[in-house]
């Protein structure tokens, strides 16, 4: 575990580096292809970090922090578009911002929210259930696989959104950034749509929305018009994310990508296109659609944890990724309690 921190140090002190020369260097350069060009090598380096670790944690959090929201963050700031232009006066802003999953306000509150507290409270409980599954599954190795499967999914929600909060903290305290909320509680969501693009991972949506999406929405109004122009680009923003979620896979296993998250993906943008024609032609409006609310959030949850478990999650446990997690999670717990003298 030694040798793969130092790897982890390694990669990141790179990437820090890599960062540096697209501040100083790339962003000097006119924007459009000539900085697209400047940036590829350093999009090359981050696509290729993630193979140099082989523990999960350090695995996961590269790819996804580098590989994914760096590199679209890096691909937006060629055309000076993003969160990256225009540039941050200050070099560890830059760093931060193309980094970490995290995005300023534009129109900061002039007072602190008064939902703080309670959202603090909120997170705490949660971090609280992410580490009681955790223990359950260490203490019942034996479970039933279905069991594991039931109680993967949320884990693995509280888990991500729990990390995510942790890297919005460190730059909301060292520089008093005023951060957007990257999950809004995606268990309340009432339709597909609302998930994946209010409340679910905002800074997945944020990145493929302003890379993806936009320019093929605009591509596709020309060609058929505003009012269906959001479908394809609707279907090929999941296409994409489908094929990250492979690199992220592909990062973690080194096997070759069987494409089961792909299709994951493309199958909720076929039913997040249904959905929105639906709306259109106004099969669902006014009282009947508020009357379907609690209906409608049950099914949503139903059919996301259907659907997780018979696709994304099936292909996690197969490959051995929920066991490499919870052996460094218990690395990690057994550190901690050595730190602090809990026997």
């Amino acid at each position: 575990m030694e040798e793969e921190l130092k790897s982890f140090v390694k990669v990141w002190v790179l990437a820090i580096t890599s960062l540096c020369y697209s501040y100083y260097i790339a962003a000097k350069i006119p924007k459009g292809f000539l900085r697209l060009l400047s940036l590829l090598p350093v999009i090359s380096l981050f696509l290729f970090f993630p193979m140099n670790l082989s523990s999960y944690s350090y695995n996961f959090t590269t790819s996804i922090f580098l590989s994914w929201y760096a590199n679209f963050k890096l691909l937006l700031f060629s055309f000076d578009h993003g969160p990256l232009s225009p540039p941050p006066q200050q070099l560890l802003h830059f760093i931060s911002i193309a980094s970490l999953p995290i995005k300023i306000k534009r129109y900061p509150p002039q007072d602190k929210p008064q939902t703080s507290f309670l959202g603090t409270i909120i997170l705490a409980i949660k971090v609280a259930i992410t580490i009681m599954l955790f223990e359950a599954y260490n203490y019942g190795k034996h479970l039933n696989t279905n069991i594991v499967l039931a109680l993967f999914p949320i884990q693995f929600l509280f888990a991500t959104e729990c990390l995510y909060a942790v890297f919005q903290i460190l730059p909301k305290f060292f520089f008093g950034f005023e951060l957007e909320p990257q999950f809004k509680e995606p268990l309340l969501a009432n339709s597909l749509q609302d998930f994946w693009g209010r409340r679910w991972n905002l800074m997945s949506s944020d990145v493929l929305r302003h890379t993806i999406y936009n320019p093929l929405r605009r591509i596709s109004m020309r060609i058929i018009g505003d009012r269906w122009a959001s479908l394809p680009a609707v279907l090929v923003t999941f296409f994409v994310s489908g094929l990250m979620h492979e690199l992220i896979y592909y990062h973690a296993t080194h096997l070759p990508p069987t494409w089961e998250a792909t299709c994951y993906f493309v199958m909720h943008g076929i039913c997040l296109d249904v959905e929105m024609v639906m709306k259109k032609k106004k099969v669902m409006m006014g009282r009947k659609w508020r009357f379907l609310n609690v209906i409608s959030r049950l099914f949503v949850l139903g059919f996301l944890l259907v659907t997780s478990r018979w696709i994304l999650f099936e292909l996690w446990l197969r490959n051995g990724i929920h066991e490499k997690a919870y052996i460094e999670y218990s690395i990690a717990m057994n550190f901690a309690k050595g730190v602090l003298h809990i026997h």
